[in-house]
């Protein structure tokens, strides 16, 4: 019985050979050519180029922007990441105003800028705060010290430099942020420098930004310095759009996670009027206003899945269309050895 059944068995495992679907071909009948090799060569070498390009194409995850109707609500405020620095205007004489078209109007505004003060190599000194501020619920009004005069003098014989930074909290409105001198008196800074409308506003913007960045992103103000004379008045004009990223990714090609950013970019545009009276004192302005239509971009890689599926497919085609060629290089090679030997 047992032998019976083994031999069913033997039976059965020969019967599979049946559906093989790649018969081997016994080596004698196979011949290892020079024209073979050369194509098995290139062969490789595309299969390693295509296999480059996947992975790159894997590795590269696919863009999309469309355009819609701003939903933000107007109740949200528009935070403004500032950091510029004058390198010929002490601190005791910059100030920083901000104007809306809700007819908002704020004198100094501090909160959450900082004022550093800079010797005459562009070094930091330290933070120059006024006293006698008054916080007006996260936004602060300063006054001015009593020996703001003495102060001044001290800063502008030392030939120092000023740098603002930090953030801005505005209504999601056109506005408008100011830095000038405007609070001083003519007297005074006929004092200082001998005329009013002779002082240096050159300025250098390292960062100008309507909320967090996100790949890709760019902020043309970045970077820009500007330094004309005689000095003027500086204005930029930007249009604000609001930008929503969402990023769609696969955790190890499997797990899908997303992460969504409401943030903005900007357009800009700039013009320069030279001060050549007291009626235009120079000054720095940066004009914006928000569009009422939101980007939206998404980021999303590909999934392993597809990576894999197309790697496969794609260097089967190749090997495919390498053994195709090599039947026909080899047909075409006899043929034309025969009829070399008939002749």
């Amino acid at each position: 019985a047992c032998g019976v059944r083994g031999e069913r068995a033997r039976e059965m495992l020969r019967s599979i050979r049946r559906f093989d679907a790649y018969a081997s071909v016994a080596p004698h009948l196979t011949t290892k050519t020079r024209t073979g090799a050369y194509i098995s060569l290139i062969g490789i070498a595309c299969v390693a180029c295509m296999a480059l390009f996947e992975c790159v194409d894997f590795l590269t995850p696919t863009m999309t922007k469309t355009m819609s109707v701003d939903t933000v609500p107007w109740s949200e405020l528009l935070s403004i990441e500032i950091d510029v620095t004058f390198p010929e205007v002490p601190c005791q004489i910059l100030y920083v105003d901000m104007y809306d078209a809700s007819g908002k109007h704020e004198v100094d505004v501090r909160g959450r800028l900082v004022k550093t003060r800079l010797n005459h190599n562009g070094k930091m000194i330290d933070d120059y705060e006024s006293a006698g501020g008054v916080d007006l619920g996260g936004v602060v009004l300063f006054q001015r010290r009593p020996e703001h005069g003495s102060e001044v003098r001290r800063a502008k014989m030392a030939k120092e430099g000023c740098r603002i930074h930090g953030e801005v909290l505005a209504q999601r409105v056109a506005g408008s942020i100011r830095i000038s001198t405007g609070a001083e008196g003519f007297g005074f800074m006929q004092e200082l420098f001998g005329n009013a409308w002779e002082v240096n506003m050159g300025h250098e913007i390292k960062r100008l930004a309507f909320g967090k960045g996100f790949p890709g992103a760019v902020n043309p103000l970045d970077g820009v310095k500007r330094s004309q004379t005689p000095s003027g008045i500086f204005k930029y004009f930007m249009k604000v759009v609001p930008t929503t990223y969402t990023d769609l990714r696969a955790l190890f090609g499997f797990i899908p996670w997303k992460t969504v950013l409401k943030t903005n970019q900007y357009s800009v545009t700039e013009h320069f009027t030279p001060s050549k009276d007291w009626l235009h004192v120079p000054e720095v302005f940066f004009t914006f206003d928000l569009s009422a239509i939101t980007v939206n971009i998404a980021v999303e890689a590909k999934s392993l899945v597809y990576f894999l599926t197309k790697t496969i497919s794609t260097l089967g085609g190749v090997f495919a269309m390498t053994r195709m060629v090599d039947r026909y290089v080899d047909v075409a090679l006899r043929v034309g050895s025969r009829h070399t030997v008939d002749k």
